[in-house]
Formats: structure tokens, sequence, C-alpha cells
């Protein structure tokens, strides 16, 4: 495990609807975001520094991101410790051979998982199945 996030983010039962605006959202980089965390050099290896996170709903039971990837960005494997549905808005994303395009989608049951991102970028909508962490090894069976 690199990091795990799994402490809740708030009480439940305070929850309510909302509505948002992804372009109202500040986008934060993996080097933004991991700034002054253990082991963030670890991390930045496997996920890079340049990747954009926006986070739209953040629970213990639901997380959704907009992410957006320059031209060739690339993650090595991991996973989050969570299911989790990428939704492609624009651009391209590269999971080894599969190329994944506008309306597109991949979906990992927890398993490890790499990506590239096409000649133009990619932007997409990244949702987990509530708060995870990023890990390197396969789950356990």
């Amino acid at each position: 495990m690199l990091l795990d996030v799994t402490d809740a983010r708030g009480d439940a039962s305070r929850l309510r609807p909302f509505v948002f605006n992804v372009a109202a959202i500040p986008g934060e980089t993996n080097e933004e975001m991991l700034a002054g965390v253990p082991g963030a050099d670890e991390l930045f290896e496997v996920l890079g520094k340049d990747l954009v996170t926006r986070t739209l709903v953040q629970t213990d039971r639901l997380c959704v991101y907009h992410e957006t990837a320059e031209p060739g960005e690339h993650v090595k494997p991991h996973r989050h410790g969570t299911y989790q549905v990428n939704y492609i808005l624009s651009g391209e994303l590269r999971f080894g051979s599969q190329q994944l395009t506008a309306g597109m989608g991949y979906f990992s049951p927890d398993a490890l998982y790499s990506w590239t991102a096409g000649d133009d970028g990619a932007e997409w909508i990244e949702i987990h199945s509530g708060l995870g962490g990023i890990y390197t090894d396969r789950p356990e069976t």
C-alpha cells in the first residue's frame, strides 16, 4: 500500500443534495495534492505529477472525480481498493491494448490497471465505491 485515505470525510447524516459546476471547481495536480505527504516521491513514480483532479463528490460510500491528463501522460499499474468506473468525456485513454474514446468506459473491480493518455490528452469522470487509497500490490482473494 502506498497511500490509504479511508478516513471518513464527514458525517453522512449531514449530507444534502447539491449542484456542481466542474468549471468552477479548482483542479489540483498530483504534485499539489501530495505536497508534504510521506512517500510522495514513490507515489509520483506510479502516478506522475501532472494529472489534474477536481473532486466532485467525496464520501465514505461514493467518490466522483473529474480528471484531465496531458497527451502521452502515463500511470503505472495501481489500484484503489474500491470498485471503479472511468467514463471518457474527450480525448483517449489506452488501457493496455484497449483504446477508450468519448462515450466509452472502463470498470475495475479493484484490479491493477495502468493507462496512457492519447495524442490529444484525455478528460474523464472517475467514480469509486467509497474512499480508497493507492496500492501497487494485487488484492487479496
